[in-house]
């Protein structure tokens, strides 16, 4: 199994997770493990990232919890791909609103990864996301 370091590796050019080194336009976010089945990272909302006025855009926060699930699975070694993604939007987030995506991974079955994932604000959910991942044949990506 691979270290979290080295899944990284497969992901330098990632727009929302790379330092900026490799991919100028990337969110920066940087995630960290909070827990054995958790990871989390914080955003402030940008207003180039709108949508509607003054609202976060449904696709970045879309975005950054597909991410917080993909870095999930990465703290554990595991590089999968996203193969369904269900998203509901509780409360639209504003620009300027400080954020934390928080991924957590519920469970797994030969290769087939299930995970949720939330975007809040203030510690009130304001989106949350659930996802099924799974291993490339030959786990190799």
């Amino acid at each position: 199994m691979k270290t979290y370091q080295a899944c990284l590796q497969s992901h330098a050019h990632c727009v929302v997770c790379s330092d900026g080194s490799t991919n100028p336009h990337s969110l920066q976010l940087s995630f960290k493990q909070i827990t054995e089945n958790e990871v989390a990272a914080d955003y402030q909302v940008d207003k180039k990232h709108q949508g509607y006025t003054d609202l976060l855009h449904g696709g970045i926060a879309s975005t950054l919890l597909d991410a917080a699930m993909t870095h999930c699975l990465l703290s554990k070694g595991i590089e999968a791909l996203t193969a369904e993604l269900n998203v509901r939007f509780h409360t639209p987030v504003l620009v300027g609103d400080s954020v934390q995506v928080i991924g957590r991974l519920i469970s797994q079955r030969r290769g087939i990864y299930l995970l949720e994932a939330t975007l809040s604000v203030a510690k009130q959910i304001c989106v949350k996301a659930t996802g099924k991942f799974i291993q490339p044949k030959g786990g190799v990506i």
